[in-house]
């Protein structure tokens, strides 16, 4: 059988598609079934090697996924070998990318087919060695994405140590203010253990919460809420802390603000954490204030805006303010808490706007609907 020249520049224009692929299953398909329509065989086989460079059969077109020990022994010669070879009715090719053997690719013909020829032999290698290329990227790519993802799961796994080390130490002291109340047999250690330890539960169960909020499948608990309530537990929460650090608190709520609906937990949490945000802003300053304010703002928003009058932030970190991970913070931070809080604001359907001065302070806005709507 004779191979014409059109069928050599199909082959590589077939070359260009292989490039523009960016998944290797579908390219191993895809590369068999292409050689199939320039060479006819009755079957195509690509082995894979992993890497102690044993041969692993990657795909087979069409199905079955099956071979004899009479095309493995070939296959495995011819990746040994790294060269291209037509024994009668069996076309073996190396796939080599960029000096390195990554597999064979088998075409088999029938007896009633001629066996293969010299020139089917260097079509096929030509698309193989094609296919080797493209191969090679898209592998290298995905290596690096998985890299990427396990970084990312270590970078992960450390926010959740850091944070469950931080409850856990509320906990253990909570657990000796009890132990020197029954001990000592003092109702004041005891109420004070007691306190911590349900704040302990409090800020676990918070942070699963949070942890949640993060996965694709989490849907909010929307219902009527008090945010006058909402921002009296949150001032609360913080008092004993915020003496400790010497800041002002001034949490509001406009007169006459009406129940709006909305995860109160969530948006508890998202509060919580730009509350946090601005404590470890300030840097020694007698007059540090947090504020907290909410209004409505017309029949079918409402507002809750959070100032500071901390350090303020540049436009840099203003504009890699919400991405996964990003801290200022070094080994204090974990990068997840503006997440959490854009996050909850989309998924009430709402908005998140930043103003931010170096020395001057912070505001964040949020902007939430009145009435929830799935």
């Amino acid at each position: 059988m004779s191979i014409s020249g059109k069928a050599y520049q199909t082959a590589h224009e077939i070359g260009r598609i292989y490039d523009a692929i960016i998944d290797s299953a579908t390219l191993n398909d895809f590369f068999l079934t292409t050689v199939f329509q320039l060479i006819p065989a009755k079957k195509g086989y690509l082995f894979l090697a992993t890497q102690n460079k044993t041969l692993l059969l990657e795909t087979v077109v069409p199905l079955p996924k099956t071979f004899t020990p009479e095309l493995f022994r070939e296959a495995q010669k011819t990746f040994n070998e790294g060269k291209p070879t037509a024994r009668d009715r069996l076309l073996s090719l190396p796939v080599i990318a960029r000096n390195s053997m990554m597999g064979v690719a088998c075409f088999e013909r029938d007896l009633k087919m001629e066996p293969f020829n010299v020139e089917e032999l260097e079509l096929g290698f030509d698309l193989t060695s094609q296919f080797s290329g493209a191969l090679k990227n898209i592998l290298l790519f995905e290596e690096n994405l998985k890299l990427d993802r396990l970084a990312a799961v270590g970078q992960a796994m450390g926010m959740v140590i850091h944070e469950v080390k931080n409850i856990m130490q509320l906990a253990r002291f909570s657990d000796e203010m009890i132990r020197m109340g029954l001990r000592e047999k003092n109702d004041t250690y005891l109420d004070k253990g007691l306190a911590k330890m349900a704040k302990a539960l409090q800020e676990m169960d918070g942070f699963a919460l949070e942890m949640l909020s993060l996965t694709k499948d989490y849907q909010l608990e929307p219902e009527k809420m008090s945010v006058l309530m909402l921002l009296e537990e949150l001032g609360r929460d913080l008092t004993e802390r915020a003496q400790g650090n010497r800041i002002q608190l001034d949490f509001k709520a406009e007169p006459g603000f009406q129940e709006v609906e909305g995860d109160g937990r969530a948006i508890y949490r998202a509060l919580l954490n730009l509350v946090k945000n601005s404590f470890e802003a300030f840097q020694d300053r007698t007059d540090a204030r947090v504020k907290i304010r909410a209004h409505i703002k017309d029949a079918v928003s409402y507002e809750i805006t959070v100032e500071d009058n901390a350090s303020g932030m540049s436009e840099e970190v203003r504009s890699r303010l919400f991405e996964a991970f990003f801290s200022t913070k070094g080994k204090r931070g974990t990068g997840l808490g503006l997440m959490i809080v854009l996050r909850t604001v989309k998924l009430h359907q709402g908005e998140i706007r930043v103003e931010s001065r170096l020395g001057v302070g912070t505001k964040f806005i949020l902007t939430l609907p009145r009435f929830y709507s799935k």
